[in-house]
């Protein structure tokens, strides 16, 4: 197995998020790396606003900040004292942000949570997970 220095780990929350954490801690183990868990938000939190009136549902216009938070201080929880980590924030479109991360921190490794769309879905909206697996120059491990 090639032994990896560092590992990054997207999470925002899901279910697939964490399951690409477990996979991310076992390797991290196994190869005594450290893991970049990173989260990506579509926009700064500095844009969000107490009284924001809107037609749009509240996934939509809820405050960005406390969600970037709420995931990297679950992830943090998942693997403080099981393995080194650094924690990272991005904003912008999530697929190229992390594509990013990666190119600009040397390719590690990327564990990647698999969103399990369906073929009509799929095809219609793409994935995250798809998107970093077809453009990543290095090893990408998707976990369903």
């Amino acid at each position: 197995m090639e032994e990896f220095s560092r590992i990054l780990v997207p999470v925002d929350g899901s279910d697939a998020s964490l399951k690409a954490l477990d996979t991310a801690v076992l390797l991290a183990r196994a190869s005594g790396a450290v893991l970049d868990i990173l989260t990506v938000a579509y926009f700064a939190s500095e844009t969000d606003t107490e009284h924001l009136v809107s037609w749009l549902p509240e996934s939509v216009t809820r405050p960005i900040g406390p969600v970037v938070h709420e995931a990297l201080s679950h992830a943090e929880a998942h693997v403080r004292g099981v393995v080194p980590y650094e924690l990272h924030e991005r904003t912008g479109t999530p697929a190229e942000e992390i594509l990013r991360f990666a190119e600009e921190h040397g390719r590690e490794p990327i564990v990647i949570g698999g969103r399990g769309l369906g073929r009509v879905e799929g095809l219609l909206f793409g994935s995250v997970s798809q998107e970093v697996t077809e453009q990543a120059k290095g090893t990408v491990i998707v976990v369903k």
